[in-house]
């Protein structure tokens, strides 16, 4: 959200106030509330106080988010809450702002991405006022889904536009924070819980890295999000993170991330960036298991279970398949040409706030 976040900085009659949670305040997922504080003001910060990753856990610490975001928006009294994406502390921070009459500008609705994720993006569908939406498939799902047609606005996805816009670090940066080969294939691994089986989350991620420790590529390895399962995937990683070809990263800091990818020969494991972001380096992906189920991606993706041959069949295909190398140099991007940003802040400066914005009519 960085060129949005500016953008609504620069705008005279806007004013930003910026609220923090979940992981950005959790050292073991690197609390990276300090890579925000960098280039801007926090208005709060919210502890959930997610004591493990079991279900009841994660329950536990959205009823404190939700809490705890009552009084936060009580307070700053803000005209607009713009919400973004498909996680549990977007939804609880929904159910506060309905509450206290706030209007929810969401961001990324009508998106599929499978598990759980689901649930939560059309719940918060149904609570929010404005929908910032990624393509003209999500935005005719949300009519589907009985939305009205004027509440819609498709933006593109912003995930695209620090892409598209250089806010990435260079190679020679990357390769320096790294201490990489560029001749040689570089390999990272982003993969997350499957949350509609927390209890496998060790399993599916011991095959991923056990296909990777067959190999003898330059392999990067981040942690994963705080849904739950995830110690199982630490626990996975950890297993591994004694081989000297594997590096480990509680976080990534964003423009060095999106740098790692363009010099990156592949992404590997089941995060939204494997089918959102790839196809705009263009790099291949292989997207595992079912996490992000039925999104919509581009030529460049290779499907593959948690299984580590099926794995190693995929690495080889992404790495030396020569005419998937054209598919993945002229894959599409589905996502928008990095100016989302503008017509996000465009749809805020120009939505009148009014009763009729709060009066939701189901349209079947």
């Amino acid at each position: 959200m960085l060129p949005t976040l500016q953008q609504i900085n620069q705008e005279p009659d806007l004013e930003l106030q910026l609220v923090v949670t979940d992981q950005h305040v959790n050292s073991k997922f690197g609390r990276t509330i300090a890579e925000v504080e960098e280039r801007f003001k926090i208005a709060a910060a919210v502890d959930m106080e997610q004591a493990g990753d079991s279900g009841a856990d994660r329950a536990r610490a959205l009823g404190t988010c939700l809490t705890r975001m009552a009084g936060v928006l009580a307070d700053l009294n803000p005209d607009v809450v713009v919400l973004y994406g498909d996680r549990g502390e977007v939804l609880a921070t929904a159910v506060a702002a309905m509450n206290l009459g706030k209007p929810i500008f969401h961001i990324q609705g009508g998106d599929i991405s499978g598990t759980l994720d689901d649930l939560m993006r059309h719940a918060i569908t149904k609570l929010a006022n404005i929908h910032l939406v990624s393509t003209k498939e999500s935005a005719e799902r949300l009519l589907r889904m009985g939305e009205e047609d004027w509440r819609i606005h498709i933006v593109g996805d912003l995930h695209v536009d620090p892409i598209v816009n250089g806010y990435r670090a260079s190679a020679q940066e990357v390769v320096a924070a790294f201490s990489l080969n560029l001749d040689k294939a570089i390999l990272v691994v982003l993969q997350h819980p499957d949350t509609l089986e927390p209890d496998q989350a060790f399993c599916q991620m011991n095959e991923t890295l056990a296909a990777l420790a067959t190999t003898q590529h330059q392999i990067i390895v981040v942690y994963p999000c705080s849904d739950q399962g995830h110690d199982g995937i630490i626990r996975a990683i950890n297993k591994y993170v004694h081989l000297p070809k594997i590096q480990v990263h509680k976080n990534i800091e964003a423009p060095l991330f999106l740098g790692l990818l363009q010099v990156s020969s592949v992404l590997i494991g089941n995060s939204s960036a494997g089918l959102i972001e790839t196809p705009y380096f263009p790099i291949p992906a292989i997207n595992i298991g079912s996490r992000q189920h039925g999104r919509i991606h581009a030529e460049n993706v290779i499907h593959a279970p948690y299984e580590r041959n099926a794995i190693l069949k995929a690495i080889d295909i992404a790495l030396n398949d020569a005419a998937f190398h054209q598919k993945v140099l002229h894959c599409r991007r589905p996502f928008g040409e990095g100016q989302s940003y503008r017509r996000v802040v465009n749809v805020i400066r120009n939505t009148v706030i009014e009763q009729r914005l709060f009066v939701k009519r189901m349209t079947f």
